[in-house]
This record gives C-alpha cells, structure tokens and sequence, in this order.
C-alpha cells in the first residue's frame, strides 16, 4: 500500500534530544544575562520609590501644617497600630504624621517602609532618627538629607530650613556593606 513513506520515516515531527538541549543552553545564557539586569533595575526603581515616599511624607506634613494652622510632625514609629502613639526608630521604618492642637495629638497619617531601601543620612554611617516638624506656616527647623538606597543606587530627599524637601539622584552615600 502506498502511503508516501519510506521505511523508517514517520509523519510526525519532533525534536531531537540534541535540539531540546541546545535550547536550554541558550535560554539559560539568556537568562544569565537578563537577570542581573533585571536585578539592578528593580533596585535602581525601590531607591526612587523610597525617596518620592519620602518625599510626599514631607510634603504632606509641611502642606498639612500651612492648612490647619498647626504644628505638623513627620516621625518614624515601631508599632503604627499601638493607640499609645510614640515617634521611635529610625525613618527606614513606618512614618507617621501628627499634628499637635494645644495639648492634643492627632495621627494624620501613616507611611509603610519600602521594601529593600535603607534610609541613613547622607554619608551612610548611621540611621536617622528623631522628627522633623514644620510650624503653622510650613516653615522647618532644620537641614536634612535622607539617604535612601537599595543594592548600591541612592537617592536622597534633602530639606532645607524652610522645611522645602527636593530629590536629588546620587547626593548621599549608601552605607558599606550594601553592594551595587
């Protein structure tokens, strides 16, 4: 019977072991490549992240304090839930603004930690600490550079006196240890 076949062939194709694994070989150089960069990227993209949140906690704050006439203060806290609200820790942790009527505090609002940032001060050898507070116009108390980092990309919220945060790309120093 003629089936158009030779003997020794078939109508199904496939692929030869040689085949399937000369593919994987490539799809793992591939991989080898591709994936340190998209390691590096990620970072550069949580460094940038940490910073604008920073950033807008800042803005928050300062805009909040010119609304309503009061004292504003952006603070790192342990335990946001606690009703016993205490500024404590470091600004790589959970932030809170409050503001302060008199002898009344009020928690405006609460800022989670970004994921694989540190936050230090500019030179990267310790973690900031304390508050900052702008008074009912808006107005600051003190110089401040955050230093925000992750694997090695920084970027840096710095305030100035007035209490007015920028951004700034590669101002301060990661700390050692965290390579790029």
């Amino acid at each position: 019977m003629g089936n158009g076949l030779r003997c020794g062939e078939s109508r199904l194709g496939g692929v030869t072991l040689l085949e399937c694994l000369i593919t994987l070989a490539i799809v793992a150089i591939l991989m080898s490549i591709g994936v340190p960069a998209y390691r590096d990227q990620l970072a550069a993209a949580r460094a940038r992240a940490g910073a604008q949140q920073l950033y807008a906690a800042m803005q928050y704050a300062r805009s909040t304090a010119q609304l309503h006439g009061a004292v504003v203060t952006l603070c790192p806290v342990i335990d946001p839930s606690n009703p016993a609200l205490k500024c404590a820790g470091h600004f790589g942790q959970n932030l809170a603004a409050i503001k302060h009527s008199g002898e009344d505090s009020q928690l405006l609002r609460v800022w989670p930690p970004v994921a694989g940032v540190t936050v230090t001060n500019r030179t990267g050898s310790n973690w900031v600490t304390g508050t900052l507070r702008w008074n009912p116009q808006g107005v600051g108390r003190r110089n401040l550079t955050l230093s925000v980092c992750a694997l090695g990309h920084n970027w840096s919220v710095i305030t100035n006196r007035l209490g007015r945060p920028r951004l700034a790309r590669d101002w301060g120093v990661c700390p050692p240890g965290v390579p790029r």
